[in-house]
């Protein structure tokens, strides 16, 4: 389902004062000139690896692996994810890829192994706004989260293709939930996908998202993975696939 592709007078306003304001912060949107953009949620998984970066406001600038890109590390939930997206229109930027953490919704999914989303069922409550209906399922771009999951996959690298569920509610996710979801076949829950896809949709941009499993519901399991090999493999996994891929 496709959002209007118009927006009202005080809309459009709105959104350029608020980039000037708070994503550009006083720096020029059309100096930031990367096509592709990073956008890690929570962890921060990027930024020390970035070379000869540049501020522009809350956005970088930068080269990994030699390849010049954007990034933004943005806390978890909708809101603020929503006002970069949507300053995203001022920029180059034609292509988003998520980087986050997810829980695993599967028995067989161990801590440590990679979700790319093919889609992400919409419990969140930013959707609703761009077209689309809470419990609807938001695809991904198809092309970009097939190259990102067969790049991991050349890594050897434990990859999970398929659909996710987005939360609005992090510490309601009640063991009827979890059943329910689990046995509709979804991979793994989070809290940002679904709203990153329909803003994709409504930008007219590419997205996909790569999800590090730090825990497993379903197994009651938590983990460390966050501070060892699996997160340094998962990293330099999205850095091979940025040096090699045409779209940055």
């Amino acid at each position: 389902m496709k959002a209007a592709s118009f927006m009202t007078t005080w809309e459009e306003k709105f959104v350029r004062f608020m980039a000037e304001r708070w994503v550009f912060q006083g720096s020029d949107p059309h100096g930031f000139t990367p096509r592709l953009l990073l956008l890690a949620f929570g962890e921060d998984f990027i930024s020390p690896l970035l070379e000869r970066h540049e501020h522009f406001g809350a956005l970088y600038s930068g080269y990994l692996g030699g390849r010049k890109i954007g990034y933004i590390r943005v806390p978890p939930g909708t809101v603020i994810l929503e006002g970069i997206m949507r300053s995203l229109a001022f920029t180059r930027v034609d292509s988003v890829i998520g980087i986050g953490t997810c829980g695993a919704l599967q028995k067989d999914i161990d801590c440590g192994d990679i979700v790319v989303a093919e889609s992400a069922w919409a419990g969140d409550c930013l959707s609703m706004h761009y077209g689309f209906d809470y419990g609807d399922r938001i695809d991904a771009d198809i092309e970009l989260s097939a190259s990102l999951a067969e790049s991991m996959l050349h890594h050897g690298l434990p990859v999970h293709k398929g659909p996710i569920v987005t939360t609005g509610a992090a510490f309601r996710e009640t063991e009827d939930l979890l059943r329910s979801w689990s046995s509709d076949g979804y991979l793994g829950v989070e809290l940002e996908a679904s709203s990153l896809f329909a803003l994709g949709d409504f930008m007219k941009v590419s997205t996909a998202i790569s999800l590090l499993v730090t825990d497993s519901p379903v197994r009651m399991e938590t983990s460390n993975v966050l501070n060892g090999k699996q997160r340094e493999a998962f990293v330099d996994s999205l850095t091979d696939y940025v040096v090699s891929t045409s779209i940055a």
